[in-house]
């Protein structure tokens, strides 16, 4: 099994009480059944206090039952973790230990990156040069899970994605481009129907995120706000790795949906909006994309909705993205 890794990987730590944010607030943390079970075994007052708090959720996950402003109830007033300092890091549950580590696994290789939903992995998402050179020595060799010339052709794509996300043009003719040549490889992967003809519409991306759930409401009129326009100015170094990250995260997932437009659509989509979720609000570029990813990313039915009108939606077919952006 070979494992690859984006240069900025290693760089991540927690800064735990420092954080300008909090994966202790706002989401839903699912208990893993071997640490429920440990949980069981803990004696004495605080052992009541987690067996208090655990609950069935309506998916039928074991979670904590949130406090006041959806906070996980062991974030303590001095925004650290209660059950890190009463029962050490090996007994966090599975959710809270990996966090904001992800694993894309592919039977005979494993790629890593980080959530850009924690604010100290968004900042070195976007101010991390050559991150992903590792990458371009995949290789799919055969196996049971997937269809290897399928994956061979993705990691072919991606490659290409990314020098043309890196060549020396405006960010919207490299970003227009890599949505061209996503066009080419749905034809040979799988060749989805051709969108009916209809008016082009500037507000149909606002549109989309109008529909979703949030968090904090706020933050839904400043996402569809951020969605009407595409503006790069002056932000194209820190975007282009943004594009890069979504590329690496989500390209290879089409092995399984063999759907490539979708997952280029969402990069698009978001560079977009956290550009202006940046310009609009004053916030860093990696506070606008640790906002947006919190909101969005880090919610699987978002995410659901939002790949579903990428593909079928005729009002964000590749033409009217094209135009949008340019």
């Amino acid at each position: 099994m070979k494992h690859y890794y984006p240069a900025y990987y290693e760089s991540f730590h927690c800064i735990a009480a420092d954080c300008p944010d909090s994966c202790c607030q706002g989401w839903d943390v699912v208990i893993d059944s071997d640490t429920e079970s440990f949980y069981r075994t803990v004696k004495g007052d605080f052992g009541d206090r987690l067996r208090r708090a655990i609950v069935t959720d309506s998916d039928g996950d074991r979670v904590f039952r949130l406090a006041d402003n959806k906070k996980c109830p062991f974030w303590g007033e001095d925004k650290l973790c209660d059950i890190y300092k009463e029962l050490g890091e090996a007994h966090l549950c599975a959710t809270c230990a990996q966090f904001p580590r992800l694993r894309m696994e592919y039977e005979d290789f494993t790629e890593h990156s980080l959530a850009l939903a924690c604010p100290e992995a968004a900042r070195l998402i976007l101010n991390t040069d050559n991150a992903y050179s590792s990458f371009t020595h995949t290789d799919a060799e055969g196996c049971a899970d997937y269809d290897a010339d399928v994956m061979r052709l993705l990691l072919e794509s991606r490659l290409r994605c990314a020098e043309l996300l890196t060549a020396d043009k405006s960010l919207a003719d490299r970003l227009c481009e890599c949505l061209i040549d996503a066009e080419a490889v749905q034809a040979r992967l799988y060749p989805s129907e051709k969108s009916p003809d209809t008016p082009y519409r500037q507000d149909a991306l606002a549109e989309l995120f109008d529909q979703l759930e949030f968090i904090d409401d706020r933050n839904r009129n400043k996402i569809v706000q951020a969605s009407h326009t595409a503006d790069f100015s002056d932000q194209e170094t820190e975007l282009t790795r943004l594009a890069l990250y979504d590329l690496y995260r989500y390209r290879l997932n089409s092995v399984d949906t063999l759907d490539v437009l979708s997952p280029t659509k969402f990069m698009i989509a978001s560079v977009i909006v956290i550009s202006n979720l940046s310009r609009d609000n004053h916030l860093a570029l990696c506070e606008a994309a640790q906002l947006y990813s919190k909101e969005i990313e880090q919610s699987y039915e978002n995410m659901e909705r939002i790949f579903d009108a990428l593909a079928y939606d005729p009002l964000l077919s590749s033409d009217h993205l094209i135009r949008f952006i340019q």
